[in-house]
Protein backbone atom coordinates (compact mmCIF):
# COMPACT_ATOMS: atom_id res chain seq x y z
CA UNK A 1 0.00 0.00 0.00
CA UNK A 2 3.18 2.64 0.89
CA UNK A 3 4.64 1.63 -2.45
CA UNK A 4 0.71 2.28 -4.49
CA UNK A 5 0.32 5.72 -2.43
CA UNK A 6 4.43 6.90 -3.41
CA UNK A 7 3.26 5.72 -7.27
CA UNK A 8 -0.15 7.81 -6.85
CA UNK A 9 1.74 10.91 -5.20
CA UNK A 10 4.13 11.00 -8.53
CA UNK A 11 1.41 10.92 -10.96
CA UNK A 12 -0.37 13.86 -9.31
CA UNK A 13 2.75 15.61 -9.38
CA UNK A 14 3.04 14.78 -13.16
CA UNK A 15 -0.30 16.98 -13.50
CA UNK A 16 1.62 20.03 -12.45
CA UNK A 17 4.68 22.00 -14.15
CA UNK A 18 6.94 20.75 -15.94
CA UNK A 19 9.59 22.52 -14.13
CA UNK A 20 7.89 21.34 -10.69
CA UNK A 21 8.71 17.36 -11.35
CA UNK A 22 10.73 15.45 -10.07
CA UNK A 23 12.60 14.51 -13.27
CA UNK A 24 12.18 11.19 -14.59
CA UNK A 25 16.02 8.61 -15.55
CA UNK A 26 14.90 9.03 -19.20
CA UNK A 27 13.79 12.48 -19.68
CA UNK A 28 16.39 14.89 -21.15
CA UNK A 29 17.05 17.87 -23.42
CA UNK A 30 20.49 17.68 -24.70
CA UNK A 31 20.72 17.81 -28.79
CA UNK A 32 21.24 14.19 -31.08
CA UNK A 33 24.85 14.89 -32.20
CA UNK A 34 25.87 14.80 -27.80
CA UNK A 35 28.60 12.75 -27.99
CA UNK A 36 29.20 9.60 -25.18
CA UNK A 37 31.39 10.72 -22.28
CA UNK A 38 34.25 7.86 -21.69
CA UNK A 39 35.49 9.19 -18.75
CA UNK A 40 34.31 8.06 -16.47
CA UNK A 41 16.55 -7.39 -14.95
CA UNK A 42 15.60 -10.27 -15.15
CA UNK A 43 12.82 -11.19 -12.55
CA UNK A 44 13.75 -8.69 -9.76
CA UNK A 45 13.84 -6.13 -12.23
CA UNK A 46 10.26 -7.03 -13.01
CA UNK A 47 9.04 -7.09 -8.86
CA UNK A 48 10.43 -3.75 -9.17
CA UNK A 49 8.13 -2.29 -11.84
CA UNK A 50 5.37 -3.72 -10.75
CA UNK A 51 5.41 -2.32 -7.46
CA UNK A 52 6.03 1.36 -8.30
CA UNK A 53 9.54 1.02 -9.39
CA UNK A 54 12.84 2.89 -8.48
CA UNK A 55 11.38 6.44 -8.86
CA UNK A 56 8.74 5.83 -6.15
CA UNK A 57 11.42 5.83 -3.35
CA UNK A 58 12.20 9.45 -4.24
CA UNK A 59 9.58 9.88 -1.41
CA UNK A 60 10.62 7.75 0.78
CA UNK A 61 11.76 7.63 3.33
CA UNK A 62 44.10 24.04 -0.83
CA UNK A 63 44.95 27.28 0.18
CA UNK A 64 48.67 28.80 0.65
CA UNK A 65 49.94 29.01 4.55
CA UNK A 66 52.36 31.98 3.25
CA UNK A 67 51.84 34.90 5.51
CA UNK A 68 53.22 37.80 3.30
CA UNK A 69 51.81 39.51 0.91
CA UNK A 70 54.73 39.49 -1.86
CA UNK A 71 54.70 36.24 -3.59
CA UNK A 72 57.75 33.87 -3.30
CA UNK A 73 59.23 33.13 -6.70
CA UNK A 74 60.66 30.15 -5.06
CA UNK A 75 58.37 28.89 -4.42
CA UNK A 76 56.16 28.56 -7.91
CA UNK A 77 57.40 24.98 -8.54
CA UNK A 78 56.12 23.41 -5.57
CA UNK A 79 52.73 25.53 -6.11
CA UNK A 80 52.64 23.96 -10.11
CA UNK A 81 53.22 20.81 -8.78
CA UNK A 82 50.26 21.27 -5.77
CA UNK A 83 47.73 22.75 -8.95
CA UNK A 84 48.85 19.81 -10.75
CA UNK A 85 47.95 17.29 -8.58
CA UNK A 86 44.22 18.93 -7.72
CA UNK A 87 43.18 18.47 -11.51
CA UNK A 88 39.65 19.04 -11.60
CA UNK A 89 37.39 15.93 -11.41
CA UNK A 90 35.43 14.55 -14.19
CA UNK A 91 32.19 16.75 -14.62
CA UNK A 92 29.30 17.52 -16.82
CA UNK A 93 30.16 18.33 -20.52
CA UNK A 94 33.37 16.27 -20.58
CA UNK A 95 34.08 14.04 -23.51
CA UNK A 96 36.74 11.60 -24.19
CA UNK A 97 37.35 7.93 -24.98
CA UNK A 98 37.60 5.42 -22.77
CA UNK A 99 41.46 4.22 -22.34
CA UNK A 100 41.13 0.55 -23.00
CA UNK A 101 42.81 -1.39 -19.80
CA UNK A 102 45.10 -4.10 -20.25
CA UNK A 103 43.87 -5.78 -17.12
CA UNK A 104 40.25 -5.68 -17.44
CA UNK A 105 38.86 -8.31 -16.09
CA UNK A 106 36.40 -8.87 -18.78
CA UNK A 107 33.00 -7.38 -20.04
CA UNK A 108 30.97 -8.80 -16.86
CA UNK A 109 34.04 -9.67 -14.29
CA UNK A 110 32.41 -6.91 -11.71
CA UNK A 111 31.70 -9.15 -8.92
CA UNK A 112 33.31 -7.37 -5.73
CA UNK A 113 30.51 -6.47 -3.94
CA UNK A 114 31.66 -2.57 -3.75
CA UNK A 115 35.15 -3.13 -2.53
CA UNK A 116 37.00 0.37 -1.80
CA UNK A 117 40.56 -1.13 -1.84
CA UNK A 118 42.68 1.24 -4.06
CA UNK A 119 44.22 -0.93 -7.08
CA UNK A 120 48.28 0.29 -8.01
CA UNK A 121 48.74 3.68 -9.10
CA UNK A 122 44.59 4.46 -8.42
CA UNK A 123 44.63 8.35 -7.07
CA UNK A 124 42.20 10.25 -5.62
CA UNK A 125 40.98 13.58 -7.56
CA UNK A 126 39.78 15.20 -3.94
CA UNK A 127 41.23 15.24 -0.79
CA UNK A 128 38.89 13.61 2.17
CA UNK A 129 36.37 16.19 3.53
CA UNK A 130 36.04 18.17 -0.07
CA UNK A 131 32.61 19.22 -0.89
CA UNK A 132 31.91 19.23 -4.46
CA UNK A 133 29.72 21.60 -6.08
CA UNK A 134 26.47 20.06 -7.46
CA UNK A 135 27.09 18.61 -10.65
CA UNK A 136 30.73 17.18 -10.60
CA UNK A 137 32.00 13.67 -9.76
CA UNK A 138 35.48 12.99 -8.28
CA UNK A 139 37.79 9.76 -7.59
CA UNK A 140 38.36 9.34 -4.06
CA UNK A 141 40.25 6.53 -2.88
CA UNK A 142 41.64 4.81 0.75
CA UNK A 143 38.01 5.63 2.59
CA UNK A 144 36.46 2.88 4.89
CA UNK A 145 32.79 2.05 4.85
CA UNK A 146 32.56 3.92 7.90
CA UNK A 147 33.93 7.46 6.90
CA UNK A 148 31.80 7.11 3.70
CA UNK A 149 28.52 7.60 5.77
CA UNK A 150 25.67 5.09 6.01
CA UNK A 151 25.27 2.82 3.11
CA UNK A 152 21.83 3.03 1.43
CA UNK A 153 21.14 1.24 -1.36
CA UNK A 154 22.89 -1.71 -3.70
CA UNK A 155 22.41 -2.69 -6.83
CA UNK A 156 21.90 -5.26 -7.56
CA UNK A 157 20.34 -5.61 -4.42
CA UNK A 158 20.81 -9.33 -4.23
CA UNK A 159 24.41 -9.13 -4.75
CA UNK A 160 25.67 -5.80 -4.18
CA UNK A 161 28.24 -4.72 -7.29
CA UNK A 162 27.22 -1.28 -6.71
CA UNK A 163 26.79 0.41 -3.11
CA UNK A 164 25.45 3.81 -2.66
CA UNK A 165 26.46 5.57 0.68
CA UNK A 166 25.06 8.48 2.06
CA UNK A 167 27.17 10.72 4.44
CA UNK A 168 24.29 12.51 6.21
CA UNK A 169 21.24 10.40 5.63
CA UNK A 170 19.22 11.85 8.37
CA UNK A 171 19.24 14.86 6.32
CA UNK A 172 16.99 16.39 3.01
CA UNK A 173 19.39 18.33 2.20
CA UNK A 174 22.45 18.75 -0.44
CA UNK A 175 25.35 16.61 1.04
CA UNK A 176 27.50 14.02 0.21
CA UNK A 177 27.11 10.59 -1.42
CA UNK A 178 29.58 7.91 -2.71
CA UNK A 179 29.31 5.31 -5.19
CA UNK A 180 31.60 2.47 -4.93
CA UNK A 181 32.05 -0.85 -6.84
CA UNK A 182 34.75 0.35 -9.80
CA UNK A 183 37.29 -1.73 -11.31
CA UNK A 184 39.91 1.14 -9.94
CA UNK A 185 38.65 0.04 -5.95
CA UNK A 186 38.21 3.60 -5.59
CA UNK A 187 34.81 5.92 -4.79
CA UNK A 188 32.66 8.35 -7.00
CA UNK A 189 32.15 10.82 -4.93
CA UNK A 190 29.16 13.70 -5.46
CA UNK A 191 26.53 15.93 -3.94
CA UNK A 192 23.01 15.65 -3.99
CA UNK A 193 19.87 15.68 -2.09
CA UNK A 194 18.57 12.88 -3.51
CA UNK A 195 19.81 9.94 -5.31
CA UNK A 196 18.84 6.88 -6.98
CA UNK A 197 19.89 3.89 -8.51
CA UNK A 198 18.33 1.87 -11.14
CA UNK A 199 19.09 -1.35 -13.53
CA UNK A 200 19.01 -1.30 -17.61
CA UNK A 201 15.46 -2.77 -17.78
CA UNK A 202 14.04 0.23 -15.45
CA UNK A 203 15.43 2.26 -17.94
CA UNK A 204 14.06 0.71 -20.65
CA UNK A 205 10.70 0.95 -19.67
CA UNK A 206 11.09 4.65 -19.32
CA UNK A 207 13.36 5.04 -22.34
CA UNK A 208 11.31 3.10 -24.86
CA UNK A 209 8.15 4.45 -23.45
CA UNK A 210 8.99 8.27 -24.60
CA UNK A 211 8.72 9.13 -27.88
CA UNK A 212 12.10 10.15 -29.36
CA UNK A 213 10.33 13.33 -30.85
CA UNK A 214 9.52 14.87 -27.25
CA UNK A 215 12.82 13.61 -25.74
CA UNK A 216 15.72 13.28 -27.48
CA UNK A 217 18.26 10.68 -26.87
CA UNK A 218 20.67 11.77 -24.35
CA UNK A 219 24.61 11.33 -23.86
CA UNK A 220 23.38 8.44 -21.44
CA UNK A 221 20.74 7.11 -23.12
CA UNK A 222 23.33 7.06 -26.57
CA UNK A 223 26.13 5.43 -24.53
CA UNK A 224 23.51 2.41 -23.60
CA UNK A 225 22.39 1.78 -26.96
CA UNK A 226 25.82 1.50 -27.70
CA UNK A 227 26.52 -1.08 -24.74
CA UNK A 228 23.20 -2.69 -25.44
CA UNK A 229 23.99 -3.07 -29.34
CA UNK A 230 26.84 -5.08 -28.03
CA UNK A 231 25.94 -6.94 -25.30
CA UNK A 232 21.98 -7.68 -26.97
CA UNK A 233 22.84 -7.81 -30.82
CA UNK A 234 19.42 -5.77 -30.80
CA UNK A 235 19.21 -2.25 -32.81
CA UNK A 236 18.22 1.42 -31.59
CA UNK A 237 15.46 1.74 -30.07
CA UNK A 238 14.57 -1.79 -28.86
CA UNK A 239 14.63 -3.50 -26.24
CA UNK A 240 17.72 -5.94 -24.95
CA UNK A 241 15.25 -8.74 -24.68
CA UNK A 242 16.11 -12.23 -23.03
CA UNK A 243 19.92 -10.86 -22.60
CA UNK A 244 19.14 -7.88 -20.26
CA UNK A 245 20.22 -10.09 -17.31
CA UNK A 246 24.11 -9.67 -18.93
CA UNK A 247 23.21 -5.72 -18.72
CA UNK A 248 21.76 -6.07 -15.00
CA UNK A 249 24.61 -7.89 -13.83
CA UNK A 250 27.06 -4.50 -13.73
CA UNK A 251 24.99 -1.94 -15.35
CA UNK A 252 23.58 0.94 -13.05
CA UNK A 253 21.79 4.30 -13.95
CA UNK A 254 22.56 7.20 -11.01
CA UNK A 255 19.96 10.07 -10.85
CA UNK A 256 21.28 12.56 -8.73
CA UNK A 257 19.26 15.62 -7.76
CA UNK A 258 19.73 18.56 -6.22
CA UNK A 259 17.10 19.10 -4.15
CA UNK A 260 14.67 16.73 -2.49
CA UNK A 261 10.95 17.57 -4.08
CA UNK A 262 10.65 19.53 -7.10
CA UNK A 263 14.20 19.60 -9.94
CA UNK A 264 13.47 20.92 -12.99
CA UNK A 265 17.11 19.68 -13.89
CA UNK A 266 19.12 16.85 -12.79
CA UNK A 267 22.49 14.38 -13.64
CA UNK A 268 22.53 10.82 -14.66
CA UNK A 269 25.74 9.53 -14.62
CA UNK A 270 25.55 5.47 -16.82
CA UNK A 271 27.74 3.16 -14.71
CA UNK A 272 28.95 -0.45 -16.37
CA UNK A 273 32.27 -2.91 -15.92
CA UNK A 274 33.27 -0.75 -13.07
CA UNK A 275 33.54 2.43 -15.70
CA UNK A 276 31.52 5.34 -15.67
CA UNK A 277 30.51 5.10 -19.31
CA UNK A 278 28.82 8.60 -19.82
CA UNK A 279 27.40 11.72 -17.19
CA UNK A 280 24.77 13.86 -18.44
CA UNK A 281 22.36 17.03 -17.27
CA UNK A 282 18.51 16.20 -18.31
CA UNK A 283 15.32 18.36 -17.81
CA UNK A 284 14.55 21.55 -18.86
Amino acid sequence: MRKIALICALALAGCGAPEAEIGRLSEQDLPEDAETMGAMPGPEAREEAESGGFLARLLGGGTSKGGTSEPDQSAEPGAAEETARLTPPETYGASREVEPKPQKRGLFGLFGGGGNTPSDGATSEVAPGTVLPYGKVARICGLSDRQMGKRVETYPERRGTYALYDSAPQSTGLRTFYLTGFDDGCARQFSAAVAVLAGAESHEQLRYGLPAEVHPYSTTDKAYEKLKSRVCKVGRGKPCGNRINRLERDTVFVSIYERFGSNAQWHTLLVHGGDVLAQDRKGG
